[in-house]
C-alpha cells in the first residue's frame, strides 16, 4: 500500500511540475514577444522533460530552462519561426487548394512537416551538432526510419488532445507541456534504438 501511495504521489508531483512548466513556456514566449519566444520555449522545455526521461528527476526546473532559453535562442528562435511559417502556409493551402493532386501533394508535405516538428526539438536537446541543416535533416530521417515510433506518437498526440479538448481547463494547464512529455519519451526511445545500433555496428566493425 505504501508502495502505491509513494507511486500516486510521484504522479501528484510529475503533474504539478508539467503545469509548472507549461506556465514557463507562456511566459518565456512572451517574454520572446511572442512568435520568436516559440522555438526557444519549447527547446528549454523539451530538454527538461528529456532529462526527466532519462532518471535526472532532481534536476533544477527553472535554471536548467532559463540557461537552454538563453544558450540557444538565436538558432531555437530561427527554427521556431520557419516552423511557423510553413506551418502557417500549409494551414491556407489545405484551405483554399481545390486540386485533388494538389492537394493530395499538400497533405504529403503536411505530413513530412508534422514528422519533422516533433522531432527537430527532441534532437537538438539530444544531440551535441553545430549545423543546423543536420539538425532540420535528421529530424525527418529519423522519424521516416523509425515510422512505426512516429504512428504511435501521432496516435498518443491525436488522444491527448481530444481529451484536452473535451477538457479546456487542463488545455491551459498542460496544453504544451503534455504533449511534450509524450513527444520527448517516443522520441527517447528512437535515440536509444538509433544509439543501440550504433554499438552494435562499431563492435562488428572491430572484427
Amino acid at each position: 500500500m505504501s508502495k502505491m501511495a509513494e507511486r500516486l504521489n510521484e504522479i501528484c508531483i510529475r503533474l504539478l511540475q508539467l503545469v509548472y512548466l507549461n506556465v514557463l513556456w507562456i511566459a518565456f514566449t512572451l517574454l520572446g514577444l511572442g512568435l520568436a519566444g516559440i522555438g526557444p520555449s519549447t527547446l528549454a522545455l523539451t530538454t527538461v522533460i528529456r532529462q526527466w526521461i532519462r532518471g535526472n528527476s532532481d534536476i533544477p526546473i527553472f535554471t536548467t530552462f532559463w540557461q537552454t532559453y538563453r544558450s540557444s535562442f538565436k538558432e531555437a528562435s530561427v527554427i521556431g519561426v520557419i516552423y511557423f511559417v510553413i506551418g502557417w502556409i500549409l494551414y491556407v493551402d489545405l484551405l483554399y487548394v481545390q486540386s485533388f493532386y494538389l492537394r493530395a501533394l499538400v497533405v504529403f508535405v503536411c505530413f513530412i512537416y508534422m514528422v519533422s516538428l516533433c522531432y527537430v526539438f527532441p534532437i537538438m536537446a539530444h544531440y551535441d551538432w553545430k549545423s543546423t541543416i543536420l539538425k532540420l535533416k535528421c529530424s525527418v530521417l529519423f522519424g521516416i526510419s523509425y515510422l512505426q515510433y512516429t504512428l504511435i506518437l501521432f496516435v498518443a498526440l491525436a488522444l491527448i488532445y481530444l481529451i484536452l479538448f473535451m477538457y479546456p481547463g487542463a488545455l491551459i494547464f498542460f496544453g504544451i507541456s503534455i504533449g511534450n512529455y509524450a513527444v520527448m519519451w517516443m522520441t527517447n526511445q528512437v535515440f536509444m534504438k538509433i544509439e543501440t545500433q550504433a554499438g552494435i555496428q562499431e563492435s562488428e566493425n572491430r572484427f
